[in-house]
């Protein structure tokens, strides 16, 4: 077998083979059936990792035919100007792809150039040509120009990899840390790089003269990469107006470039064979890896585009101290941002940007949530509704401040875990927040306060931690619509369920309606909440009358699927603690379809007729405590108005007319605001 060093762009394997089987049967020879000899440095791990499998699918060291016969690449090709605009194009749809959860090797790693920076610096090229020698392919297009753009995307990976690195997302689950042995300029200060960049640019203006077609387009490029830079280097909540200005130029940059896209290079030229999707076989990896073929460069434009609106919309949500404003902030992006406008990056600055260092913020403590949550659900000081259980032993009431808090500050950043993650963690914090509902309830009870109003007082803390706790129970059943959890059979009782939750939360803020002041923020909010909750509720009735005839499994089966369905709400736990409000209940499910079937005049159009008047009315309303994010709050109402009008004109007035109704219109692959199916015509 060949002894010379093995490239990293040589294949693991070559054609100079020789036989050892021999070698193995001796030295096996001893050995009873199933002995495994392991020393410390070679484990069976590494053994079994030194076999090549001989699949595509799982051993990424296999080179097929059609891979064999690409052409050497030679970092030292020079280039025309459009192809580094094309090669600078690319690498953004690299990085994007690595922004959306893929590994280093299949996107960032695939660019060539990024294993070849030392041969292409222009302090080491021995036969760099003088910066005012007039040529299409000038060497410092190259050494210079694509050498800095690479630093430059290598430096903004490394900034992005240090802030996911945090620990507030899951490694291998939400991104992938791994660099499988290749640098991403740790060391390199970001002055410098920046320093680099304008060197670059001016390099450009010199090679290439003004009437150059391409000389405004790499500018662009390189002016795109350094804002893109000082982004990752800057935090929003720290010198918001500059980060504003970046985002603002960043976007300029970026609509001058989609509008001068590089022509398409021919498969074998040097622009082209700058990408090896193949790159996984000759790094150093734990596991076999799939070959990600990018994405269009549009495709990869747009994902920029989302990525910039989501920088935008963590900088325009660390200028508000609200908890409520990032509280509905977050649930409109989990609900109804695309996911290339929350991709990890954006979702754990989020998380680093309301609560780091002890702080939220970056200025307040962790009692300022409390403080935010009596002012802004209640409308009153805390300090105001602890007074008025002075009577209470102080030690229960300080034990209900820490552990609310911490409630407050994990729901808040929560909105921005992966989907997934994010269901199974509201589902679990509703047995802290019903201990919580519990504990206040029953400072309420010992408190003896002097009069009525202190009653009351006391009366709305509790009161203010159900309203909460409903809402994170009509998340989690919002939410397997949006991760597709539900048969056909499920959605009756989940839309039923719904429809409970709304009423329970309407009757929780009619008792909360006398204590709450009229001129304040938390009012408004408190119509505008039972506006929009009346419509829902009519919504969610609609649709759960509107799936019944689809509930066919025997009740044996629909009683299993509920105990795993809802197993949250059964924890043994809750045995020590006051009964659920709106718990999950398949017996009162079974008797409301039983008397919905039975009355052949139950109304079902009229639901939704009811549900698209009441969202439509929500659109003159205040601002309330959305702030920036009112806006959006209304699209999503007008949204929901739209389909309940869709399905006012599809269904039958009553229930009797179901028979005859095509349950096939209902069209769950498109769902309008992800909850609520959308009608076909067939």
């Amino acid at each position: 077998m060949s002894t010379e060093p093995l490239s990293i762009y040589c294949p693991p394997g070559n054609s100079d083979y020789v036989d050892i089987s021999d070698v193995f049967l001796d030295a096996a020879e001893d050995m009873e059936q199933g002995d495994v000899i392991l020393t410390e440095d070679f484990t069976l791990y590494d053994a079994m990792s030194a076999l090549e499998i001989g699949n595509p699918r799982m051993d990424s060291g296999l080179i097929l035919d059609d891979e064999a016969k690409r052409p050497q690449f030679n970092p030292l090709t020079t280039l025309l100007p459009e192809e580094v605009c094309y090669i600078l194009d690319r690498v953004i749809a690299c990085e994007m792809e690595w922004h959306a959860g893929y590994t280093l090797p299949q996107t960032i790693y695939s660019c060539l150039y990024v294993h070849y920076l030392a041969d292409i610096d222009p302090e080491g090229f021995p036969f760099q040509e003088p910066l005012h020698r007039e040529s299409a392919r000038h060497p410092a297009l190259v050494t210079v120009v694509l050498n800095t753009a690479i630093t430059a995307l290598l430096k903004c990976c490394d900034l992005s990899w240090r802030e996911l690195n945090r620990g507030r997302l899951h490694d291998t689950e939400d991104w992938h840390s791994e660099k499988f042995g290749v640098s991403l300029l740790e060391s390199l200060p970001v002055a410098s790089v920046l320093s680099r960049l304008d060197d670059a640019k001016n390099c450009i203006q010199t090679i290439l003269p003004e009437p150059s077609p391409w000389r405004s387009a790499l500018l662009d490029r390189i002016s795109l990469r350094a804002a893109m830079l000082n982004l990752f280097r800057h935090h929003p909540s720290k010198d918001r107006d500059h980060f504003v200005v970046l985002l603002s130029l960043a976007r300029n940059y970026l609509q001058s470039i989609r509008s001068n896209p590089p022509p398409e290079p021919p498969p074998h030229s040097p622009a082209a064979l700058a990408f090896d999707i193949n790159i996984t076989r000759k790094l150093n990896n734990f596991m076999p890896l799939k070959a990600h073929c990018l994405p269009p460069q549009d495709f990869a434009w747009n994902a920029l585009a989302d990525l910039l609106d989501g920088w935008a919309d963590i900088c325009k949500v660390s200028a508000v101290a609200s908890l409520t404003t990032w509280k509905a902030a977050g649930e409109l992006c989990a609900d109804f941002a695309r996911p290339s406008r929350r991709p990890p990056f954006l979702r754990a600055l989020a998380q680093s940007v309301f609560f780091s260092n002890q702080r939220v913020l970056e200025v307040y403590p962790l009692g300022w949530l409390v403080d935010r949550f009596s002012l802004e659900t209640v409308g009153i000081e805390y300090h105001t509704l602890s007074a008025a259980a002075e009577h209470t032993v102080a030690l229960p009431l300080l034990n209900i401040e820490r552990k609310l808090s911490r409630a407050l500050l994990s729901h808040i950043q929560s909105a921005w875990f992966n989907p997934p993650r994010r269901r199974r963690f509201l589902a679990r914090s509703l047995l802290e927040w019903q201990e919580l509902y519990d504990s206040t309830s029953s400072t309420g009870e010992k408190g003896n306060p002097i009069d009525e109003k202190d009653r009351l007082l006391i009366d709305a803390l509790s009161d203010a931690v159900l309203l909460w706790r409903l809402s994170i129970i009509r998340e989690v059943l919002l939410s397997g619509f949006q991760l597709e959890l539900y048969v056909e059979d499920e959605k009756p009782f989940v839309y039923w369920e719904l429809s409970q939750v709304a009423h329970e939360h309407l009757s929780t803020l009619n008792a909360l309606e006398p204590v709450v002041p009229k001129d304040t923020r938390a009012y408004g909010e408190l119509i505008f909440t039972s506006s929009y909750l009346s419509a829902f509720r009519s919504l969610c009735t609609g649709m759960f009358i509107l799936t019944l005839p689809a509930l066919r499994l025997p009740a044996s089966r629909l009683a299993l699927n509920f105990v795993r369905r809802y197993k949250w709400a059964f924890r043994p736990e809750y045995a020590r603690l006051r009964p659920q409000v709106a718990a999950p209940d398949l017996l009162a499910f079974a008797s409301a379809s039983a008397d919905v079937l039975k009355d052949e005049q139950e109304p079902l159009r009229l639901h939704f007729e009811r549900a698209r008047d009441g969202l439509a009315g929500l659109s003159g309303s205040p601002v309330g405590v959305a702030g920036p994010w009112h806006e959006d709050r209304l699209q999503v109402a007008r949204s929901l108005s739209s389909i309940a009008g869709e399905l006012a004109l599809a269904v039958p007035a009553t229930i009797v007319g179901l028979n005859d109704f095509d349950a096939a219109r209902l069209d769950w692959a498109r769902l309008s605001c992800r909850w609520f199916p959308g009608v076909s015509d067939i």
